[in-house]
């Protein structure tokens, strides 16, 4: 193990929530469709049960590996395991922001990474890159982590202009 890695892991709690309405949910689809007359409407509810069964799915997978790190920050690369597995060398990180959206009326937030050379070069916007991390029940302050990041990616940056010289 890495002395210098911080890993950040999911909050049982909010993920108990989230299959809690998704559990209520399907029970309330459930019985709607046993009271529609109308075929449109029970295969709308079909439809919407196939949703929330496949949102159990993830959300249980998750609750069951929540001692697993969901991000882990190394000195050198960024590991995010969620339903892809994505490893970002920190060397290529240009820009880190934290990013507050709306999807579905539901509030979402994830860090946008900006990737770019690894010597820093941001002459050309051909190159650039973005890769979005959900911050989904993780629990950790996000701040902290955007902070880390950008601290280890400017160090790395430095690291590498130093080895081409």
């Amino acid at each position: 193990m890495d002395a210098s890695r911080r890993d950040y892991f999911r909050q049982a709690q909010k993920l108990r929530q989230q299959l809690g309405v998704l559990l209520a949910a399907g029970l309330l689809i459930s019985w709607l469709m046993s009271h529609a007359t109308a075929r449109w409407l029970e295969l709308f509810c079909v439809a919407l049960l196939l949703i929330c069964g496949a949102g159990l799915f993830v959300v249980s997978a998750r609750l069951f590996t929540r001692h697993h790190p969901t991000i882990s920050v190394f000195t050198d690369r960024l590991w995010y395991r969620g339903l892809r597995e994505q490893v970002v060398m920190l060397r290529n990180v240009d820009d880190a922001q934290l990013v507050d959206t709306r999807m579905a009326g539901l509030p979402w937030r994830f860090i946008e990474l900006t990737l770019g050379s690894p010597t820093g070069a941001a002459d050309d916007d051909d190159g650039m890159e973005l890769v979005r991390i959900p911050l989904d029940a993780i629990d950790g302050d996000a701040d902290e982590m955007l902070e880390l990041i950008r601290q280890r990616a400017a160090l790395q940056r430095e690291l590498a202009v130093v080895r081409s010289l």
